[in-house]
């Protein structure tokens, strides 16, 4: 017997010699991310809801190169607050937060394939981003209910083919956002499923100019299962797109983007009569930005950067799905997108039925140290009409929702009126390069609520994040 145990060792380690051999380049790396954070006032009420606590965010990855043309990617998290190992049943979890092969050259050089647990992100991630709005593809983590929307756990499992036709890039994407039900006992298909397509054309004119066209879809059938008999259809989200970037002089960048949306929204209504919601989506989203490196020999120093961006995004007049059944919903979906992380704003409101302009700047006034201040100012696009829990607004479909990450809940719904001003924000934002691997930073903001929230939910919410990122 002992010899047959020997004898299946041996077997196994001849057999691990070819996948050792195989690696011609091993690099480890990671980081290990401290913050101090202070919160007040996230839900817009006087005392309450204030935090202040430590938290520490650390990521260990390790890239293997097995030959000219592959490569394995894997990486874990561990994310958690300080003092409270048991706070969660994540606070000691260690994530798999990264594991995908990448495949060069696949069955012909132009093609790249990158398959499993994997970050990306398309244009100025206005539409799809791994990471999700305000991270909510994450899931648990160490940091739910504290402070989930600054999770690092920002990653999809996908199949992405990239093929490089230079000066075109055609990218598909297939991702799996949630499988749902695994093993079935009847026709069902519950799966969320996100699918794309994205060109990036680069016309090597002076400018650098490139034009970017994309279209995704969001096929979440976890609402209308196959054999259902209540008439609910599958949630569809399109969103056709198209990004334009370019130089027309030194410094300034220009970038225009403008996506639709259309599809059919999928909606279980329980006031009153429960009844259910298959609404044609018609939906519009745009953004405009402007980025410009001031030229001035007297100021070139302090590398001076100002920046402007528009975005807007359509909303529907009855967003709570009360009206009939025919109705349109023209609301903009915000999908997958990733923008203005670290605000207050984007942190407590998804990015919908907006106008949001923000003007920023930056500067380098001493060496390693860079300073940026942000004004930041939102309307509604449409009015919301009867907006007060309990007034034509049920639970937690109530037309006008805040994200709270420092709750269980994760959901508000505030006391608002039929005024479009939703507030501003200013942020002053400090980073310091102690080394070229170790970065010391500072954010604080502050949202002051507009006519839009009643004297119940009118309190100035804050913001203090001071952290140490070292990465090795």
């Amino acid at each position: 017997m002992t010899k047959k145990i020997l004898l299946a060792l041996v077997v196994i380690a001849l057999a691990a010699v070819p996948a050792f051999a195989s690696v011609q380049n091993i690099k480890v790396g990671g980081s290990i991310d401290s913050t101090y954070l202070v919160r007040d006032q996230f839900s817009l009420i006087t005392e309450g809801d204030n935090q202040n606590l430590f938290l520490t965010q650390t990521t260990l990855r390790v890239d293997a190169d097995l030959s000219e043309n592959v490569s394995a990617t894997v990486a874990l998290l561990n994310e958690r607050v300080w003092g409270e190992e048991a706070q969660t049943a994540e606070d000691n979890d260690i994530d798999l937060n990264l594991a995908f092969v990448t495949l060069r050259e696949m069955l012909y050089s132009p093609l790249t394939v990158v398959v499993g647990r994997q970050s990306f992100a398309y244009g100025n991630s206005f539409i799809v981003d791994s990471g999700g709005t305000n991270n909510n593809i994450s899931g648990a983590s160490g940091l739910s209910g504290v402070a989930e929307d600054l999770t690092l756990r920002t990653a999809q499992d996908a199949v992405r083919l990239i093929f490089d036709y230079n000066p075109l890039t055609v990218e598909l994407l297939a991702s799996k956002i949630d499988s749902n039900i695994n093993v079935t006992t009847g026709a069902q298909n519950d799966d969320v499923n996100l699918l794309g397509t994205n060109l990036n054309y680069k016309l090597g004119d002076s400018w650098d100019s490139v034009v970017e066209s994309y279209f995704f879809a969001r096929i979440d059938r976890s609402t209308g299962i196959d054999g259902s008999t209540d008439g609910l259809k599958a949630d569809t989200l399109y969103v056709p797109g198209l990004r334009a970037s370019t130089n027309p002089i030194k410094g300034l960048n220009v970038q225009g983007e403008v996506a639709g949306q259309f599809g059919n929204k999928a909606t279980t209504h329980t006031a009153g009569t429960a009844r259910v919601d298959n609404q044609d989506r018609g939906a519009l989203g745009a953004q405009l930005i402007t980025n410009y490196m001031l030229p001035f020999e007297q100021l070139a120093k302090w590398s001076p950067v100002v920046t402007g961006v528009y975005t807007y995004t359509t909303g529907d007049k009855n967003p709570d799905y009360t009206g009939a059944q025919s109705d349109d919903y023209h609301g903009w979906d915000p999908l997958f997108e990733n923008q203005a992380s670290g605000t207050v704003y984007n942190t407590l409101f998804d990015l919908t039925n907006s106008h949001i302009v923000m003007a920023s700047a930056q500067v380098n006034p001493i060496e390693d140290l860079t300073t940026k201040v942000t004004g930041t100012w939102l309307w509604l696009d449409k009015s919301v009409t009867d907006g007060t829990p309990g007034n034509n607004c049920f639970g937690t479909s109530c037309p006008f929702k805040m994200r709270q990450p420092n709750t269980a809940a994760g959901i508000s719904n505030p006391a608002v009126t039929t005024n479009k001003t939703i507030g501003y924000e200013v942020d002053v934002d400090l980073a310091y390069d102690y080394t070229e691997d170790v970065q010391i930073g500072l954010n604080m903001g502050w949202f002051t609520p507009g006519e839009f929230f009643t004297a119940a939910n009118n309190e100035v919410a804050s913001q203090y994040l001071a952290n140490v990122d070292v990465k090795f």
